[in-house]
């Protein structure tokens, strides 16, 4: 029989689990939670939750966590931010930095080893093979089974989507089955450890060059991450690089790294520390150069055209969301990755990013992506909205109604929170509520022509829902006296 998790339990579970890995579980993980339970449970030969939550101890914790974390990765997750390491980052540091200095990396959160391998890679195709200069690449995790699957370098399918194909002909060998075996050359500079972010650092995690985590912040809450950005702050060498995921942004959270645009790609890059030189004293009689005068950029100025004027903004938010509602995922993911992180409306675009991967299948990307929204800014309600459709889909009815019900409010005119909030009501049995929520539904999709789509379904196949719906909940009644 499958272990089950009261609400309280869940909670409790959960608060253990972040406080251990940083990892938050929403109520949309509930059913994972009980999963993961279910193989610890069977393992360990335990017959009940309560027992099993009884001998659960940090060893035990660290196996429970192992099973709900999540491990889907890929080479060049992000081709950007390689692009970026091949054509800038790499090449600046091999040609300001002594050649007998080592270019140091860490991979903090490396899951399978998909990531490392692709750091160890662009800095092979930058720096040669063998390379010009000294590669240290650290690759970290918690996840012991992880690392074995990284350490085993064996990869197929999705794994090596991104992978170019004379790439795959350098760095991989082909094997009988039809895996592909990471070639010594790149396994050679990379150093699998395993660790816990919670925990202090290594002794080695000191003047680094390159911080690679990506996607892993994302499942952290606020305070948890703004602490995390302090401790990689120190751990990296002035003008080094933190690499996070697209849907990750330090906005509202961590101010001490500058934003950087690099290939493309937005970064985060330690400060220099500034040497002002001391004025010398103006001579008596100034001789004009004849080299112009080289003056500073200003940091964040538009460029302007040769008619003087500066030309508009491309406004990727409103491309990626037009693109959204056409149904054209990739490039509306594509357009709303170029939205700047300390946009106005960057919880928006993060909100339409965790859309993308729901409508994907990414479940649990997409919530950690709305929560990270919400977080930035409460009143995201299509972040609230999607965590409510998800937290419906797993029938935790009261999750999906704390969120629908923070929609309407947010959202009051639109018709679509309140057919949501009807259902997740009805899921309650509270069917005096739905009944109402599907009637404020009906008046306002009045506003609309019935061939009109929302969120990818006709006003018309709406309104027949809501008017089927309220038949069974008034027949329900009737049977009821």
């Amino acid at each position: 029989m499958r272990p089950t998790l009261s609400t309280a339990q869940f909670h409790a579970l959960a608060r253990r689990i972040a406080d251990y890995s940083g990892f938050l579980l929403d109520g949309g993980r509930h059913r994972s939670l009980e999963s993961a339970l279910a193989v610890r449970m069977e393992a360990l030969g335990i017959a009940t939750t309560a027992a099993y939550l009884q001998r659960l101890d940090d060893a035990e914790l660290h196996r429970l966590t192992e099973l709900v974390v999540n491990h889907e990765t890929q080479f060049f997750r992000t081709p950007a931010h390689h692009r970026a390491l091949r054509e800038q980052i790499i090449p600046a540091f091999h040609r300001e930095r002594p050649q007998a200095l080592a270019l140091r990396c860490w991979s903090a959160g490396c899951s399978t080893g998909e990531e490392p391998y692709s750091i160890a890679i662009s800095a092979l195709e930058v720096l040669g093979d063998p390379p010009q200069r000294p590669v240290e690449i650290f690759a970290t995790d918690i996840s012991s089974q992880a690392l074995a699957r990284a350490l085993e370098a064996r990869y197929r399918g999705r794994a090596l989507t991104n992978v170019a194909p004379g790439e795959l002909q350098r760095y991989f060998a082909r094997e009988p089955d039809g895996a592909y075996l990471v070639k010594p050359a790149v396994r050679s500079l990379v150093r699998f450890e395993q660790h816990n972010l919670q925990e202090p650092f290594p002794a080695w995690a000191r003047a680094l060059d390159i911080i690679f985590c990506q996607n892993v912040t994302i499942y952290f809450s606020v305070e948890t991450c703004r602490l995390l950005m302090g401790r990689f702050y120190d751990a990296l060498t002035p003008g080094g690089y933190l690499v996070l995921g697209y849907s990750e942004t330090l906005w509202r959270i961590f101010d001490r790294f500058e934003t950087v645009e690099v290939s493309g790609a937005f970064v985060y890059r330690k400060p220099v520390p500034r040497v002002v030189a001391p004025r010398p004293t103006p001579p008596e009689r100034r001789v004009m150069s004849q080299t112009p005068a080289v003056r500073p950029a200003r940091r964040h100025s538009p460029p302007v055209s040769r008619h003087g004027s500066t030309p508009p903004p491309v406004d990727h938010l409103e491309q990626g969301l037009a693109l959204l509602r056409a149904g054209a995922l990739e490039q509306a993911l594509t357009e709303l990755q170029r939205v700047p992180v300390d946009h106005a409306r960057y919880p928006q675009a993060l909100a339409a990013i965790a859309r993308i991967h729901a409508d994907r299948g990414e479940v649990d990307m997409a919530a950690a992506e709305a929560r990270r929204a919400i977080e930035l800014d409460p009143l995201t309600h299509e972040a609230h909205l999607l965590l409510g459709m998800l937290a419906a889909n797993h029938e935790d009815w009261d999750e999906a109604v704390r969120h629908l019900e923070r929609v309407r409010y947010l959202d009051p005119t639109g018709p679509l929170p309140s057919f949501h909030l009807a259902n997740a009501y009805r899921g309650q049995q509270r069917r005096d509520l739905a009944a109402r929520e599907y009637r404020s539904a009906l008046r306002k999709l009045e506003a609309f022509e019935p061939t009109a789509m929302l969120d990818g379904v006709t006003v018309a196949w709406l309104r027949e829902t809501c008017q089927r719906y309220l038949q069974h909940l008034e027949r329900d009644q009737i049977h009821q006296r």
